[in-house]
């Protein structure tokens, strides 16, 4: 009796349907990481800009100064977390669009899919 992969794996349908769930739910989780990218973007240069008025005005040194720098820093946290998860999930979207467009070619779904080594 067939593995519940390998019956998956026969049927061209129903792997392309999922495929094609999958990339609906990348293309979503991107829309999402961008959009929280461009918040946090702002929110950073706001901080910076704060950060240099601050320091012309007070100096490197002075209490105000310092504590908008720290404020910076903690605001770019986000913005590079998010930029390195973006950058995952955009690649993880690029698979999934390849691999349907190998079985858009005619590649068998063995090849367009690989291999995978899932009990039943």
């Amino acid at each position: 009796m067939p593995s519940y992969v390998d019956e998956l794996s026969e049927d061209r349908a129903r792997v392309v349907k999922a495929l094609n769930s999958l990339i609906e739910e990348q293309e979503e989780l991107v829309r999402d990481l961008n959009d929280a990218l461009t918040e946090y973007r702002e929110v950073l240069d706001r901080l910076i800009v704060r950060t240099m008025i601050y320091r012309n005005i007070f100096g490197a040194t002075q209490s105000h100064t310092v504590m908008a720098e720290k404020d910076a820093q903690d605001a770019s946290r986000p913005v590079t977390e998010t930029t390195a998860q973006l950058e995952r999930e955009t690649e993880v979207l690029g698979v999934y669009r390849e691999a349907v467009k190998q079985i858009d070619n005619g590649a068998p779904l063995s090849m367009a899919l690989g291999r995978f080594p899932m009990g039943a």
